[in-house]
Order: structure tokens, then sequence, then C-alpha cells
């Protein structure tokens, strides 16, 4: 295995981890949501967090599937 596949995968093993994280951070952050709203308390703050979540979420998602077509084109380079 080349050095720069065997790179390539411990970046995209990290990447999935942090979508993996990124997740379980999206889950409790709705979570939090849904309780304000159940006892009528504002929930602009809470959202604002939630949309932050959302978006750097989908920045991680997009890097690890950036890093498995990176991984493919290193394992096939002629496909």
């Amino acid at each position: 295995m080349s050095l720069r596949l065997t790179e390539t995968l411990g970046l995209l093993s990290r990447a999935r981890q942090f979508v993996i994280d990124g997740e379980g951070n999206l889950s409790k952050q709705r979570a939090v949501v849904d309780r304000l709203e159940r006892v009528g308390v504002d929930t602009s703050d809470a959202m604002d967090y939630l949309e932050t979540l959302e978006e750097m979420q989908a920045e991680y998602t997009a890097h690890m599937e950036k890093l498995e077509r990176q991984v493919l084109v290193l394992v096939k380079p002629d496909d």
C-alpha cells in the first residue's frame, strides 16, 4: 500500500469519526430544542446553535466524501 493511500485512509477514518460525532451532537441539540419548545421557552439561541451544527455537519460530510473519492482514485487510478 502506498504512503499516500495510507495517509488518506487515516484521514478518512478521522473524517468518519467527525461525522459520527457530529450526528450525536445534532441529535442532542435537537433534543434540547424539543425540550425547550415543550416548556414554552424561547428557542432562538438553541436553534441558532443547531443551525451552526448542521452547517458544520454538512462540511464534515463533504470532506469525508471527498476523501472517499480520493481513496477510490488511489486504489483504482485508471477507472
